[in-house]
């Protein structure tokens, strides 16, 4: 029996001791609060402060202020796509045979890089006939550069006759021209006008010192006139002639210059540049026959190459895939029931499998005109600004968003992407809207604000917070509580 009353007693100890440290390890918020209350009586003006355990035992969560999606929305499935004005498979313009490729699958391209070369027997006979025919313009051209001095002097020498200057400074100019064949023709009747001149000369200064009679010196005078005659009618002949000759030149230099643009048009229609051609030309006279480049039409990456060297290849053949990834397309599925809410330019918010916390916007750019029969969806479209990769290497390529993701689109039919604070953060008091902003792990202040009514669970700030500041997002009814025992206790 005695046995029993010390086992009763033993158990009634241990049991009240249990008790004991129940009550001062697990206190009620409101015990904890008030014992922090008694162990800092010092606050700052609307300051409330807690200790650690008064903070855990109310369950207190700060989080930061942050924009988000908040708003009326039409959610949708959606997938990556490339944009496909910006993207190409990359054909030969002519057959071949390919011995050069510059570029591997992944590479970044720049506009106008050559991706690869082929070596085209079948572009011999239009170089070569390219090549003929740009021989023939240049000679062409040097003929009619030529003929061109020959008219200008003839026609100098023209203009000179007709002005009536001396014989004397006539001869001179005329032996100093360059008249080409013609010279040789006009020689003669200088040569008779020179005689002419000299025998004139020589008669009238017989006849002053009265040794010749003026028959003679009117003879002398026919004989030069005819002379001067015979050479004007000459000259006359040559400028003539040399017109005649230089409107054949040049009717032969536009004939050579016409083969020469048809020779060109063969490459044209090979799709080639003329940078292209004058290049390709030049690798011709180093190989023997034409190398043909292939050219990025853009500024891209490669993501497909499906060529060696020594492959032998014709204009069907797919030689590499480029995309320009600096952006991408991302096409939405809305069915047909929502298609009255969307329109063109609405906000839309995405996010993809791979980066679920990064949230990226656009706008719609386009919506399909037909509805998928069988499954009463509409495509709609937005064009979106693709962040490189890391590293981020300056002027690289996007390609963070890559083609074919699946993505989770919400476009915004509503207030869209804005500061935003959880239903659980928010208060009441009276007529005014409150959240407890954190100062520092252990201290609160409440803050009056204006927000917009809530949906799913949020509102949109409309005043009184700024993005960044920490707030109680759980436990906010307690600080609460405990403003107004202090309201209270002032009184």
């Amino acid at each position: 029996m005695r046995r029993i009353f010390i086992l009763i007693a033993l158990s009634m100890m241990i049991t009240s001791g249990f008790a004991i440290w129940v009550y001062l390890n697990f206190k009620s918020p409101e015990q904890a609060i008030s014992e922090s209350k008694a162990e800092d009586s010092h606050k700052e003006d609307g300051i409330i402060k807690l200790n650690e355990n008064a903070i855990k035992s109310a369950g207190i969560v700060i989080e930061d202020v942050k924009k988000m999606v908040i708003g009326d929305y039409i959610t949708a499935t959606g997938e990556v796509r490339a944009n496909a004005e910006k993207e190409a498979y990359i054909t030969p313009r002519i057959p071949g045979k390919v011995v050069e490729v510059n570029y591997r699958l992944g590479d970044d391209v720049n506009n106008g890089e050559m991706l690869a070369r082929i070596d085209s027997v079948e572009t011999e006979e239009i170089r070569a006939g390219f090549i003929g025919a740009a021989a023939n313009l240049k000679a062409a051209e040097a003929n009619l550069e030529k003929e061109r001095i020959l008219y200008n002097s003839k026609a100098k020498i023209l203009d000179i006759i007709k002005k009536g200057i001396k014989s004397e400074e006539t001869i001179t100019i005329l032996k100093d021209a360059e008249l080409g064949k013609a010279k040789a023709d006009i020689l003669k009747p200088l040569a008779r006008l020179e005689l002419g001149e000299a025998n004139l000369k020589r008669e009238k200064e017989l006849y002053q010192d009265n040794i010749s009679s003026m028959k003679e010196v009117i003879a002398a005078e026919k004989e030069y006139t005819s002379a001067m005659i015979e050479f004007q009618t000459g000259v006359e002949e040559m400028f003539l002639n040399a017109k005649h000759e230089l409107a054949k030149v040049e009717a032969e230099y536009m004939s050579a210059k016409a083969r020469m643009e048809e020779r060109r048009e063969h490459f044209y229609h090979y799709g080639f540049s003329d940078t292209e051609i004058d290049e390709m030309i030049d690798e011709s006279r180093k190989y023997g026959h034409a190398r043909i480049p292939i050219i990025a039409p853009f500024k891209g990456r490669i993501v497909e190459r499906m060529v060696t060297v020594g492959q032998v290849v014709d204009i069907s053949t797919k030689l590499f895939k480029l995309i320009d990834l600096s952006t991408v397309w991302v096409w939405a599925n809305i069915y047909e029931k929502d298609l009255g809410m969307v329109k063109k330019g609405q906000e839309i918010f995405i996010t993809v499998t791979p980066y679920p916390d990064r949230v990226f916007t656009s706008r719609i750019t386009y919506i399909s005109d037909t509805v998928d029969p069988a499954t009463r969806i509409v495509k709609v479209r937005a064009e979106l600004v693709n962040p490189p990769t890391p590293p981020f290497t300056k002027g690289g390529q996007g390609g963070l968003l890559k083609p074919e993701m699946f993505a989770s689109v919400k476009i915004d039919i509503g207030r869209g992407f804005s500061l935003a604070v959880p239903e659980s953060a928010v208060q009441r008091e009276g007529e005014n809207t409150i959240v407890f902003v954190a100062k520092d792990e252990t201290s609160f202040k409440k803050r009056i604000v204006t927000l917009d009514a809530e949906i799913d669970g949020y509102h949109s700030v409309l005043s009184g917070l700024k993005e960044g500041e920490r707030i109680v997002t759980k436990g906010a009814f307690t600080l609460k509580s405990e403003s107004l025992k202090g309201l209270m206790e002032e009184e």
